[in-house]
């Protein structure tokens, strides 16, 4: 009985629950799924030589994965004012019909979506990762004076990633009937909350009695 109490529950295919064992698909081409923090703060969670090599960082490659999702967004964008325009697809190729623009059009501008939500999700990692580098300033500066400059970017910093949080999770709920939306939205939701702990950790170190 004690271990079919205890038995787990795995999941299987794709859905919006982040944490079990939901897996994406192509949308984890451009956007690796969400894994464990390892930036500039020491911290226990870290990855073990041992673990399963299949385990991803989900800040390693932050700053590609943000430029990746830039020029996706920009190339659905720009696809999207060819299929308003009516313009030809290349200078070769005759103007497309209303049902070719209509369907293109539509497609690119869901695809510019997608990009949007995976950027701004990625640019609140950039923020947080920054916030964080901040707070460790203003909690290694000796004395409060020195520490203030630090905790205020750290504050600024974690501003900036609420805003692009928030943005990623707006844009993520659009895509709620996938994997892809869950983990974005995930994403965006951790950077937030840690970029807040930075923030409240920075505003210790202003507040620390003198030694």
């Amino acid at each position: 009985m004690a271990d079919a109490e205890h038995r787990e529950q795995h999941n299987h295919g794709s859905g919006t629950f982040v944490g079990g064992d939901v897996h994406g698909g192509l949308w984890q081409i451009f956007l690796p799924p969400y894994g464990k923090k390892t930036s500039g703060k020491p911290a226990s969670t870290k990855r073990r030589p041992e673990q399963d090599d299949e385990e991803e960082d989900d800040y390693e490659d932050r700053l590609e994965s943000l430029i990746g999702s830039a020029w996706i967004a920009a190339s659905a964008g720009l696809a999207v004012v060819y299929a308003v325009m009516g313009w030809p697809w290349t200078d070769h190729d005759p103007t497309p019909s209303i049902a070719a623009r209509i369907g293109g059009g539509l497609v690119a501008f869901y695809l510019c979506l997608a990009a949007a939500a995976a950027f701004f999700a990625r640019l609140a990692q950039v923020f947080e990762v920054w916030s964080e580098q901040c707070a460790i300033t203003a909690a290694q500066s000796r004395g409060r004076l020195v520490a203030r400059p630090p905790a205020s970017m750290s504050r600024a910093m974690a501003a900036l990633t609420a805003v692009a949080g928030i943005a990623a999770e707006l844009l993520a709920s659009l895509f709620g009937w996938s994997s892809f939306g869950g983990e974005v939205s995930q994403r965006a939701h951790v950077a937030r909350l840690n970029a807040a702990a930075n923030a409240n950790s920075a505003r210790a170190a202003t507040k620390r009695p003198k030694a």
